[in-house]
């Protein structure tokens, strides 16, 4: 049997990396890298190795760190060293613990590295949503919500991030677009201090762009989200970023779960945006990625 074509890559904004379209996510909701058995967690991940995926995106706060030290063991074992995207989560206890963010930050990155096994990692994202003033959790998501000035300010996010590459421990940074204020993140995006920017994009939600560059052929099963998208409305933050020359990753695809028994349509749907760098999907088994990686080979392209 001839074997399928290797999925296609596209440029990471300006960082130079190629990654593959479809980035294997390795958090909570599939939950295979949290907590499955070993053996499947390396066969997974040997086959989206096959298959051409590159890229595999974890965090600290994945099951208290299990994400991280799984990933780790799998890529050792199985002597890979694709793209690995780890992540910064502030709590509420971090922004009192006198050091400032920029320590916190380094403390963190240098926790994941020993998760990992790595003695670096190339891409490090900022996993707090910011607001207009701290609080000690935001609506959603994970940690504090932060102020763009933890972010940007003195001894902030960003002044951790720059120590970090100073000190070969990470290249290229991160911010997220998936909630926080969005004028806030809009200053992110604008400052210029971030390469990477995690963006909501999927068919119930496509807001991230002002419009789709292609309308997609849904296959049987796939759910449209209505005829408008449902707040929150990202007002074109994913097109705004792109402009700025920043790598785009896209997160939801799949809504969690509730756009699954369409994910070949749904995934084709957020690859025919040219402005998308790679697409996360987290996987259960091996068929799941076999699912993800043709649907990502049939989408279109301009």
């Amino acid at each position: 049997m001839t074997p399928p074509p290797p999925l296609r890559q596209r440029p990471l904004g300006g960082t130079g990396l190629s990654v593959s379209e479809l980035g294997f996510g390795c958090g909570p909701t599939a939950a295979l890298m949290v907590d499955g058995p070993p053996e499947l967690q390396r066969a997974v991940v040997a086959r989206a190795l096959e298959l051409g995926i590159n890229y595999f995106d974890t965090a600290p706060t994945d099951g208290s760190g299990a994400s991280e030290v799984n990933l780790g063991r799998c890529l050792r074992e199985l002597g890979a060293t694709p793209t690995v995207a780890t992540k910064v989560a502030i709590t509420a206890a971090d922004l009192d613990c006198g050091d400032g963010h920029a320590a916190v930050v380094e403390r963190s990155v240098e926790t994941s590295l020993e998760r990992l096994g790595l003695a670096w990692v190339p891409i490090v994202q900022l996993h707090n949503r910011v607001g207009r003033e701290r609080a000690p959790k935001a609506p959603f998501g994970t940690g504090a919500l932060l102020a763009a000035g933890d972010v940007l300010g003195p001894a902030g996010v960003v002044e951790g991030f720059r120590r970090l590459r100073d000190r070969g421990l990470a290249r290229w940074f991160g911010c997220s677009a998936f909630g926080g204020d969005l004028p806030e993140v809009e200053r992110l995006v604008d400052s210029g201090a971030f390469d990477v920017v995690t963006v909501h994009y999927s068919l119930a939600n496509s807001t991230a762009w002002p419009s789709p560059p292609v309308s997609p052929q849904p296959g049987p099963g796939a759910s449209q989200g209505g005829e408008a998208p449902p707040e929150p409305d990202y007002r074109g933050i994913g097109a705004r970023a792109a402009a700025a020359g920043m790598g785009t990753v896209g997160l939801r695809v799949l809504e969690g779960g509730a756009l699954a028994g369409g994910a070949a349509a749904a995934i084709r749907f957020a690859l025919a945006n040219p402005d998308v760098s790679v697409v996360l999907v987290g996987f259960s088994d091996i068929g799941q990625v076999e699912v993800a990686a043709e649907a990502a080979r049939a989408a279109a392209h301009p």
